[in-house]
């Protein structure tokens, strides 16, 4: 029991006698690190498990990364499906420097980007984040492991980008026969040729 004059306010103590998100805060130790506090299940702040897994997703340079920090002493592991690898019919320039792309990501120390069975460009990387393991370490941490990568995503922006040639011939099946009647027909809003 509180000594007299020292009972909690009105700010320190929740509806049920429940310690406020303030004092659950104020009596944490600092830094604050990742997974110190956590939402419960009735929706109030608690001490949250240091030792438990951290999953969160986030988007930079148009891509979607997944980070999980298994652990207090495990590396922040980041992954992103980066899509497909162009088809040979579809861009064969494109196919040849992304598959080179690919290979250069062995020279990586934190990662690589592989090629899953069905053919998805996949990146995978680590690294230990500094400790105390505050979000803005976590944060800066996935940052290094993004700008390691960062040429690597550049080139394989570029390789899917690289689409088959103008100048070679096209399959005679590849416009539908609809299509090439439209091509001679005026746009709407244009005069067929001799009207006024």
């Amino acid at each position: 029991m509180d000594a007299p004059g020292n009972e909690p306010s009105e700010s320190e103590v929740c509806e049920g006698g429940a310690p406020s998100a303030v004092k659950k805060v104020a009596d944490a130790s600092l830094p604050l690190e990742v997974g110190s506090l956590a939402l419960g299940e009735d929706g109030h702040i608690e001490h949250g498990r240091d030792e438990g897994p951290l999953h969160f997703n986030f988007t930079a340079c148009g891509i979607h990364f997944e980070a999980e920090l298994a652990g207090k002493t495990a590396p922040l592991r980041l992954t992103a499906n980066l899509g497909k690898l162009p088809y040979s019919a579809e861009s064969p320039d494109g196919r040849g420097l992304a598959r080179s792309v690919l290979a250069a990501t062995d020279r990586l120390r934190r990662g690589q980007i592989l090629l899953s069975d069905d053919h998805d460009m996949i990146l995978q990387g680590e690294l230990m984040p500094p400790s105390p393991r505050t979000p803005v370490n976590v944060i800066a941490t996935a940052t290094a492991l993004i700008l390691d990568f960062k040429p690597y995503l550049d080139l394989l922006a570029e390789a899917i980008s690289v689409r088959r040639p103008a100048g070679e011939p096209a399959e005679a099946d590849d416009q539908p026969a609809d299509d090439a009647e439209m091509d001679d027909a005026p746009v709407e809003g244009e005069a067929a040729a001799g009207e006024t």
